[in-house]
């Protein structure tokens, strides 16, 4: 499979799970009207980011959220729909796991990361995972990093790249606090980065707020923003992407893939 049409929904996340819930399967109803295959949701959408929406000592509500998951997975059965769903993981005896889930169109977990990379604020409320981490969906090649890991560090993209990557998701959780203004145009210039220098799809899904500071973005493997939210707006972004041009061009010895991303031939 060469083509698979991708969804990102910018949604408003709250501190109630239900809600949580019931908009996500409002967006995946949406989604599966335009045949999306695939849909990202927003860091932790389902749990609450916890040190944006949550107290950081907030409990994990490990019932609910198990509860929430097969609930979502039942309609990704519905629908023949898989969804990439931030939320967290319960960690016996420290802070949670800022985590996303990968459910393919049967309902079933194919993959689970762990956000490896944390600012300080974050470590108020999470514990560190491992990653990046690599999957398949539909027999493409994929990969996950959350907010901080694909904005900061640049080897993490590089390693799914590496590792045979073609699309890279980028679930965050972005708004501004006051001084924060500058990041607008850093973070959307860093994201694009990603894609480019990997010659890779980029697919940012930040939450909806009212005071976005990145939009959610589609960016294509020559570092063009194929599709772009509106900032602080609700909405489902959707494009088709073509993953014979995810070449990983500068990660390879081929000076004809080069020249190619590079305009050169």
């Amino acid at each position: 499979m060469a083509t698979i049409r991708i969804g990102v929904a910018q949604v408003t996340q709250t501190h109630d799970l239900v809600v949580n819930l019931d908009k996500a399967l409002e967006y995946m109803e949406h989604a599966a009207k335009q045949a999306v295959e695939l849909l990202c949701f927003p860091e932790t959408h389902l749990a609450s980011y916890r040190v944006g929406v949550l107290p950081p000592e907030t409990p994990c509500d490990e019932v609910g959220l198990a509860r929430a998951t097969e609930i979502i997975a039942a309609k990704c059965r519905e629908l023949s729909l898989g969804v990439i769903l931030g939320t967290e993981t319960p960690n016996p005896g420290c802070n949670p796991y800022n985590s996303a889930l990968i459910i393919n169109e049967q309902g079933q977990v194919i993959a689970r990361h762990h956000k490896s990379r944390i600012t300080p604020k974050d470590a108020l409320g999470y514990s560190c995972g491992s990653g990046p981490t690599a999957f398949t969906f539909k027999n493409i090649p994929m990969g996950i990093v959350i907010c901080f890991e694909g904005f900061r560090f640049p080897d993490t993209t590089r390693a799914l790249a590496k590792g045979g990557a073609k699309i890279v998701f980028h679930p965050q959780f972005n708004h501004v606090m006051p001084g924060m203004e500058w990041k607008l145009a850093v973070h959307e210039a860093l994201l694009v980065a990603r894609a480019a220098e990997n010659t890779v799809y980029f697919v940012s899904a930040n939450m909806c707020h009212p005071r976005n500071n990145c939009r959610s973005l589609i960016i294509g493997p020559d570092g063009l923003i194929q599709e772009a939210s509106v900032l602080g707006k609700e909405m489902l972004l959707v494009a088709d992407l073509d993953t014979k041009r995810a070449t990983h061009a500068f990660l390879q010895d081929d000076p004809v893939e080069t020249a190619k991303a590079l305009a050169e031939m």
